[in-house]
């Protein structure tokens, strides 16, 4: 099955207004900023205006042309890119061949040429940008638990005197500031509240200490944004990655969920190079297994769920899928231990009723969590009863939302998570094909599979079938394990 295709744009654009008006005499500049003092007035009314205005009319030409080659939204927005570069890197070559003259000056620099490349780069941006606010702006949303856990963390900050909060803050602002430390704002912050604190056209907010830790999320977020070159953006973000006193991952989803869509406002059209550069940083940061550990990790869940086949229909008679949940989890408590890891019931309400179950076909409440030393979760497990396979994904809620839900109790972005499905059925061969097909027709929304593998190296056996299947998640690729047990071997 083909995977899909992966989304070019992934942001927010409630802080871009698609209505704002500039001027008609304005000017992007896309030479170097070396260059920038050499375009004054005349030169730029005399050679690069008219031309300006040209390079926009080109633009709309060209796409006139490109749309009958055209066929997908995508497609469009590769395109719009390229002629965004190409535009730069002529701009750029013609300012190079000036500097390799040796002698000639400015009359001798084709602006007329820099002005039409300077309109067709403004309006393949300003295409970019309407292609960009038609995508769903949540498709990216954080889950909720996660906004509030880092609210939570902002008052802690607060309610200490530890405005900074997650960023390493030069002590003192007449202390030299160190590589990548961020500027100490207190000092502005109360000069300026003395200022105006007699002022008649002051806000009941003013002087509440909240806005100055946004100050400082926005002169972290703008120092990041003038990193030069850009690939020092990684150390940026270690270095207060290191310097951040509590559990780590609370300053990565800090940068994914709250920095990253600020970034945006000062990177605009371009914020896809810096998205990739951050998530690339995030994923290392996410990654709590090495490979061995992997391995480990699934050959333990497949040697715990082949000694629950041993005794199959002593436990059976339990009659209750929960039950079967608590067995496994013993089993794997002590596999696992050695390792120092542990793993705990993320149970909302205590055992299932029988009752209840066979009201919901039998699906589970309960998942399993596997943690390191540290408490910081490694993997997840989430467990249920198959009856029957349905048709296809219109007719069925329960499995699908089942699926789903892994990705949605694991925000933090772990893997790999695993599937364990007790197959009732009388037909277990047949039952696992089915199940196969049919979990790759589920539209997991923004967690999309992009591959299914049934061959993956471990063992096979009669009563027990495993499968991989990747999905896509935040630029980062999420295996989940399905661990088919045969209840009728």
């Amino acid at each position: 099955m083909k995977p899909r295709e992966k989304k070019i744009y992934l942001r927010e654009t409630t802080d871009i207004s698609l209505l704002e008006e500039k001027s008609e005499y304005s000017f992007t500049n896309i030479l170097p900023l070396r260059h920038i003092n050499i375009i004054d007035r005349d030169i730029y009314f005399n050679r690069i205006y008219e031309n300006q205005k040209k390079g926009k009319i080109q633009l709309q030409k060209m796409l006139d042309e490109v749309k009958k080659v055209t066929f997908s939204k995508d497609e469009l927005i590769h395109w719009f890119y390229k002629v965004k570069d190409d535009a730069v890197n002529e701009a750029h070559h013609i300012m190079i061949r000036h500097e390799a003259s040796f002698g000639g000056d400015d009359s001798d620099i084709d602006f007329e040429r820099i002005g039409l490349l300077t309109g067709i780069y403004e309006e393949a941006e300003k295409f970019i940008s309407i292609m960009i606010a038609i995508e769903p702006i949540d498709k990216n949303s954080p889950h909720y638990s996660i906004l509030d856990e880092l609210e939570q963390i902002d008052k802690e900050f607060i309610e200490s005197n530890n405005i900074p909060g997650f960023y390493n803050v030069q002590s003192h602002p007449k202390y030299k500031l160190r590589k990548f430390q961020v500027k100490n704002l207190h000092e502005d912050w109360y000069s300026e509240l003395d200022k105006y604190k007699d002022s008649e056209h002051i806000s009941e907010e003013f002087g509440n200490i909240e806005r100055l830790l946004d100050r400082y999320h926005s002169d972290f977020t703008w120092s990041m944004y003038k990193i030069k070159p850009r690939g020092e953006i990684k150390s940026y973000l270690e270095f207060h990655y290191n310097s951040f006193k509590k559990d780590k991952y609370l300053f990565v989803n800090h940068i994914e969920f709250r920095i990253l869509p600020q970034l945006e406002n000062f990177t605009r059209t371009d914020h896809k190079l810096y998205e990739k550069l951050i998530y690339e940083w995030i994923n290392e940061k996410r990654e709590k297994l090495n490979n061995e550990e992997k391995d480990f990790l699934l050959n333990s869940i497949t040697s715990v769920c082949l000694t629950f086949l041993d005794n199959v229909f002593e436990y059976k008679k339990a009659q209750s899928e929960n039950k079967y949940n608590i067995i496994l989890r013993d089993f794997l408590k002590h596999r696992i231990n050695n390792r120092k890891w542990s793993i705990k019931d993320q149970s909302m309400g205590g055992t299932t009723d029988p009752k209840v179950e066979s009201n919901t076909s039998g699906i589970a409440f309960r998942d399993l969590i596997i943690e390191n030393e540290d408490g910081n979760h490694l993997s997840a497990i989430e467990c249920l009863r198959i009856k029957s396979i349905p048709k296809d994904e219109s007719s069925d809620t329960i499995i699908k939302e089942h699926l789903v839900k892994i990705f949605r109790n694991e925000p933090i972005g772990i893997s790999p998570l695993f599937v364990i499905s007790y197959c009732e059925t009388k037909s277990f061969e047949d039952t696992w094909n089915k199940y196969l097909n049919y979990i790759t027709q589920i539209d997991f929304g923004q967690y999309q599979h992009l591959s299914l593998e049934t061959e993956i190296g471990i063992e096979e056996y009669s009563n027990l079938k495993v499968a991989k299947m990747n999905h896509y998640r935040s630029l980062k690729n999420i295996e989940v394990y399905h661990l088919f047990i045969n209840m009728n071997p």
